[in-house]
């Protein structure tokens, strides 16, 4: 963390990420900002110690995404509750918190809540590429107790992706197979979660050193798209036949009849 530097006639600023735009990564700068002050009413003053990078973090950034100039950047942040405004009940100083991708969905079905990214941290709104923020206090949930501030960071994308297509969409149970396509924070998260519930894991990469690491981290087998462009059949072949009980599909047009495939 960057330290608030106090300037004369008590001028406070931070550091943050900005995005110039039209985009594109050299256009990415650490910027001093205004400190945002004191929460009002049903807002919490957060410190952030940690963010997570994901695959829409840089479609933001390479200008694939279109924002506003100086956009703050990171989708994903955690860090700690240094005050809290009148009416904020579910938070205090101290707590641990980490942030929520879609901050007006809070329960129940998506409806129109999810696919509206215009309160979506560093894309729709500013994001957590800084030292300290502002935010209603429903932008956070607490972080789960005993998590790294860094561990929590990687919840809010990846983690729920990986949790809502197992337990949420598929409700996985012990016993079945799940293929995980790539090693990227999803299919990580959910080789992780599956494994806790005591499915079988099969991932697939084009690097034999990440499967080595994938099988570290608990997976059964390992499948190499290069060397093995029909991974599908081999997925066919390690289940006996049965195929995969769930595809966690990432990859797209590219990949979905293997995926079919497998399954």
């Amino acid at each position: 963390m960057l330290c608030i530097e106090r300037f004369a006639k008590e001028k406070v600023v931070m550091k943050a990420m900005i995005l110039k735009q039209p985009g594109g990564l050299e256009h990415l700068q650490l910027a001093d900002l205004p400190d945002p002050g004191k929460p009002g009413a049903g807002e919490i003053r957060v410190a952030i110690h940690a963010t997570s990078l994901n695959f829409h973090d840089l479609l933001v950034a390479n200008g694939s995404i279109p924002t506003e100039q100086d956009r703050i950047m990171m989708a994903d942040g955690a860090g700690v509750v240094e005050e809290v405004g009148a009416d904020v009940t579910d938070f205090k100083p101290g707590d641990h918190v980490v942030s929520c991708f879609f901050p007006q969905w809070q329960d129940g079905l998506p409806l129109a809540q999810v696919g509206n990214f215009t309160q979506t941290p560093g894309d729709g709104a500013d994001g957590f590429a800084a030292e300290v923020v502002v935010r209603p206090a429903h932008h956070f949930t607490l972080a789960p107790r005993g998590w790294r501030h860094a561990e929590a960071a990687t919840i809010t994308t990846s983690g729920l992706t990986a949790w809502r297509a197992l337990v949420g969409d598929a409700q996985i149970k012990s016993g079945d197979t799940i293929v995980t396509l790539g090693t990227g924070g999803v299919s990580i998260t959910a080789l992780q979660i599956a494994k806790a519930m005591g499915a079988r894991v099969i991932v697939t990469s084009s690097s034999d050193e990440k499967l080595a690491r994938a099988k570290e981290l608990g997976a059964d087998a390992g499948i190499n798209y290069r060397t093995t462009p029909e991974w599908g059949k081999a997925v066919q072949q390690l289940t006996e036949g049965k195929g995969a009980d769930v595809v966690i599909e990432l990859g797209g047009p590219g990949t979905m009849a293997q995926s079919i495939e497998a399954a």
